[in-house]
């Protein structure tokens, strides 16, 4: 990145569902549907509301292109969340039967739609990514696999202290 180089940050409200591509200065390059549905299998329940990391700065990590895939036709844009690799920014599913697009549930990822992720992609590449900022997400619980039940994937009740 030169010093003359603008960069960009995503902000996710978990309470709107949605998220924002926003420059250096401020302006925003767009706002899409978003959600942090995460699927009861998944070892987190919610993102925390903070700032993140991103891996992929310049442009996403590419998967098998298709809007009903995983990860959609852009792939993913990863951030940096302790004890959870691989989380990120994607779209995909856009007509799964249960919840479609951005509303289907992820494994803790921000699932958004792939218009929202082609503008990002585009943009990024000469703008990169300083962070994903998570607000109004609600209250994270992290999950060890040892909390499972191993048939169901269900939480398992904890005892009280």
């Amino acid at each position: 990145m030169t010093a003359t180089q603008q960069t960009s940050r995503l902000i996710f409200d978990g309470q709107a569902h949605q998220i924002s591509l926003v420059d250096s200065d401020g302006t925003s390059v767009g706002t899409w549907p978003a959600y942090n549905n995460v699927d009861s299998h998944a070892t987190i329940r919610a993102l925390a509301n903070r700032s993140y990391s991103v891996e992929d700065r310049m442009r996403p990590h590419a998967h098998q292109a298709d809007p009903n895939g995983p990860y959609g036709s852009h792939g993913i844009v990863r951030f940096n969340v302790a004890g959870h690799p691989g989380i990120g920014v994607h779209s995909g599913r856009a007509n799964a039967r249960h919840l479609p697009g951005p509303q289907h549930p992820t494994m803790g990822c921000i699932r958004t739609s792939d218009d929202a992720m082609q503008t990002i992609a585009e943009h990024i590449r000469n703008n990169p990514l300083s962070a994903v900022e998570v607000v109004n997400n609600g209250t994270p619980v992290a999950v060890h696999a040892s909390q499972r039940h191993r048939t169901s994937g269900h939480i398992a009740p904890q005892a009280p202290h």
